[in-house]
């Protein structure tokens, strides 16, 4: 995952940068672990006041909110709603313009009408009516870390972030990988050296596609620090505005063992072939909040630079899929039954967000434990 830009931690000392590491369980860790599970069967608004809240415990809020981004990585949020949150809200407003609202009993009466058109009572139709807000989710399921595993999956993260202004990185590492291997080679600036022990080059130029920078070093690092002796030594810029470039290092028997890389989903890993020219910039199928987000930029910027670039989907309401792909993937939805198998489908198509892609194709999940396990159906 990565943590928010905003929320890096880092000191800075005559020419070296380094990410502020927690470096020993802290009461905010088991916190937020707490909150986290108390809100379950709970909408995401109410779980975020209480983490703000957490913000005033004394601890530093960009560290708060941090941990928080990591947990939140580990949670599943579905929207609820009988019926489509669009269409609820289309039918109370046809509703109340038949007629003039003007009081909480005209009001109560609209409801009513609708909610009866739908079999539904009004606190039903109320929860459905705006269901599609991001705060109105609710956490249906979160994967438990331990203290010490949060805290080292927070550093880990806080470093990513830190890393996305480096300007150079150098690798070296021990071992083998061969998936490891192929990606480092579709990297045009990437200056491979050695046998049983490699270095790596890479130099970078300044980018705004910080989210993108950020995954595509997490790709690299979370295979490297799996290896049984590394070290990392990178130039970094950071902000940006800042004129001094500062030196950051780390290495497999110091810091790095204060890392590690959150492994909540099963892996799926896939054969990297030669590269190809992508007919759409940004893939055959992309969640678009999902994508600004990684980014770091707005919704609004990624569907202006779609639609300068003069690539064509099918808007699913959010969910952009090109028409070839569309069929493919309705298709193939047909032929799963669990969550799992679908998280799978998508992941390798590389997707994100798979929750928002299922709802889009306006597939539903009867809850069952192990979580990968639940069904999925379309009504």
């Amino acid at each position: 995952m990565n943590l928010p830009f905003e929320h890096i931690r880092m000191y800075r000392r005559q020419g070296v940068i380094k990410p502020v590491f927690i470096r020993e369980p802290l009461g905010i860790l088991d916190t937020l672990i707490a909150v986290f599970k108390d809100h379950r069967e709970k909408k995401r608004g109410q779980l975020n006041e209480v983490v703000s809240d957490c913000e005033h415990l004394g601890y530093d809020f960009r560290m708060v909110r941090g941990i928080a981004s990591v947990l939140e990585s580990r949670s599943l949020f579905q929207s609820r709603s009988s019926i489509p949150p669009l269409d609820a809200r289309r039918q109370v407003f046809t509703e109340a313009a038949a007629s003039v609202v003007a009081s909480k009993n005209e009001r109560l009466r609209v409801l009513e009408a609708v909610a009866e058109r739908n079999g539904l009572t009004v606190e039903m139709l109320e929860d459905n009516l705006y269901a599609d807000l991001e705060d109105e989710q609710y956490l249906v399921d979160f994967n438990e870390p331990s203290n010490e595993e949060l805290m080292r999956y927070y550093n880990y993260a806080n470093m990513i972030a830190l890393l996305a202004y480096s300007l150079r990185l150098e690798i070296r590492y021990s071992g083998s990988d061969e998936y490891l291997e192929n990606l480092l080679k579709r990297i045009k600036t990437a200056e491979v050296s050695g046998t049983n022990r490699k270095k790596v080059v890479i130099e970078l130029k300044p980018t705004r596609r910080l989210g993108q920078r950020a995954s595509r070093i997490d790709e690299i690092l979370s295979r490297v620090i799996a290896l049984p002796e590394w070290r990392l030594k990178t130039n970094i810029k950071y902000p940006q505005r800042y004129k001094t470039v500062c030196t950051f290092e780390i290495d497999s028997g110091g810091d790095g063992k204060l890392l590690a890389v959150d492994r909540s989903d099963p892996e799926t890993i896939i054969e990297i072939g030669l590269p190809k020219k992508k007919l759409y910039k940004y893939g055959d199928i992309l969640v678009v909040d999902d994508l600004a987000r990684r980014q770091g930029v707005t919704a609004a910027q990624i569907l202006k630079e779609i639609s300068e670039e003069g690539s064509k989907y099918i808007d699913l309401g959010g969910v952009l899929v090109s028409s070839k792909k569309h069929q493919e993937i309705e298709a193939n939805l047909k032929t799963l039954n669990t969550l799992g198998e679908a998280q799978t489908y998508l992941r390798a198509l590389g997707v994100g967000d798979f929750m928002a892609v299922l709802e889009s194709f306006g597939y539903q999940i009867e809850w069952s434990k192990p979580r990968r396990n639940s069904k999925i159906y379309r009504l």
